[in-house]
């Protein structure tokens, strides 16, 4: 799951205008913000919105959502999620555990015995805080478990997306110190679908996505066609 309708950018409560104040400042000042960040980071397009008093004071999209089409983000365009993904994952975890259907002490493997024994223990707090030892892109060897899959789109299943990895050696002992991985929170998605019950991504649209009102919050599989969906760019 990785679209969202609308990304939000934060920065200073001195953008937010006192109660007497009309929007026209408030987008004045929100647009030179805006316009210097995209400049300063170089970036293509971005949304931004403002909530103030449990209503949207301000909604507007920047720059491009398609650099060669040259179509413009508007209000509509659909981002992926990309590591927000991660925080989505931590609260469908800590919802379980308030439930007392996930205990954070516990080895990850007991939820997911397909992830193979590392010889020492991996439990689902150190995953939670990037402290599992699990390698992310560039820190460590990456081996990849080649086999046949009976679907087409393999990697939707949660368990098999762990085939991406699961064979890697460790980059630290579980505890040891934090270190960034994107790998380990697949694993955290994994325990959690397990842990459950459910698949992971109808716990976030039922938990997380409905009681939120969030109706555009939807996986972003890049085999389907999505309309409004931004293209990616990586910097040069």
């Amino acid at each position: 799951m990785r679209s969202i309708r609308i990304t939000t950018t934060l920065f200073s409560l001195g953008l937010l205008p006192a109660a007497a104040a009309t929007v026209a400042p408030l987008g004045e000042r929100v647009d030179k913000a805006m316009r210097d960040e995209m400049a300063g980071q170089e970036l293509i397009g971005l949304a931004v919105g403002i909530i103030q008093d449990g209503q949207i004071a301000y909604l507007k999209g920047y720059g491009l959502a398609n650099r060669e089409q040259r179509l413009p983000v508007t209000r509509q365009t659909m981002f992926r999620w990309a590591s927000i993904s991660k925080s989505l994952t931590a609260v469908a975890a800590m919802q379980l555990w308030e439930r007392g259907d996930l205990d954070l002490k516990r080895e990850a493997r007991s939820y997911v015995p397909e992830f193979p024994d590392k010889g020492t223990p991996i439990r689902v707090r150190h995953l939670l805080c990037h402290q599992g030892g699990i390698v992310h892109y560039t820190n460590g060897k990456v081996i990849r478990t080649k086999r046949d899959y009976p679907v087409a789109h393999p990697f939707e299943n949660v368990i098999y997306a762990l085939d991406t990895f699961k064979e890697s050696p460790l980059v630290n002992e579980p505890g040891e110190k934090y270190s960034y991985s994107t790998r380990g929170y697949m694993l955290v998605s994994a325990v959690v679908e397990r842990a459950g019950k459910q698949k992971f991504a109808h716990q976030v649209r039922n938990r997380t996505a409905k009681p939120l009102k969030l109706a555009t919050l939807q996986p972003d599989y890049q085999w389907e066609e999505i309309p409004h969906r931004a293209v990616g760019y990586r910097q040069r």
